[in-house]
């Protein structure tokens, strides 16, 4: 899979879409391999072949964002009204992996203390998770170390308990662009609206309009 010929197809499509505005599209220079093997090193990880070739060869980082135009109408759904992706850096990766080892550490001090389910999902899953998109509010998904399944961080699993957290999004990174692509990159309030067992389900009813736009021929 070669990851920017994906991303450029869907933001392709979105163009074409007159119920859409595309803004802030951020792409940066290629990471040389020395330093991507530093990261690697630092997380303890191997990133996936196609995240490895994009960072060397064609990107080290990737961000845009789509909305609908109007805040009335739904022409995608009413699930489906932004998206995109911000795919960061292996740089940002390295310190947001480290902020979240912090936590962790923070999360068992507090649990000497007393239990709290928030923070109990926080030091089970954290130290195992490594970010690699992230969203405006703070969520993120993530690869875990174990099995390299993509997972949902949710930046507020602290705050009243795990919700959306440790939802499985795809079986491997290739499979979360496959999957997500076919819905614009879609932003979901909610995604245990949108998944099955498998992860993201494309035929999910609240992609039904989506859908049929991003992949016409």
């Amino acid at each position: 899979m070669e990851l920017r010929k994906v991303i450029d197809s869907v933001i392709q499509k979105l163009y074409d879409l007159q119920s859409v505005k595309i803004s802030e599209i951020k792409i940066d220079d290629p990471i040389s391999e020395e330093s991507l093997l530093n990261v690697e090193t630092k997380l303890s990880f191997r990133f996936p072949d196609t995240l490895r070739q994009f960072f060397l060869n064609q990107s080290s980082s990737l961000q845009f964002y789509w909305e609908i135009l109007s805040d009335r109408e739904f022409p995608l759904g009413e699930e489906c009204k932004y998206g995109g992706i911000n795919l960061i850096s292996p740089f940002q990766i390295v310190e947001l992996y480290i902020d979240m080892k912090e936590m962790v550490d923070d999360g068992r001090t507090r649990l000497n203390d007393c239990l709290d389910e928030g923070w109990e999902a926080l030091v089970n899953d954290w130290s195992f998770w490594i970010p690699i998109i992230t969203f405006r509010n703070g969520d993120a998904f993530c690869i875990d170390k174990r099995n390299e399944t993509i997972i949902f961080l949710e930046h507020d699993v602290v705050d009243g308990g795990p919700n959306v957290h440790g939802l499985l999004l795809a079986i491997n990174f290739d499979d979360l662009i496959r999957k997500w692509s076919k819905v614009g990159f879609v932003e979901v309030f909610d995604w245990t609206d949108g998944i099955n067992e498998d992860g993201i389900d494309v035929e999910s009813i609240i992609f039904s309009q989506l859908l049929p736009l991003i992949n016409n021929s």
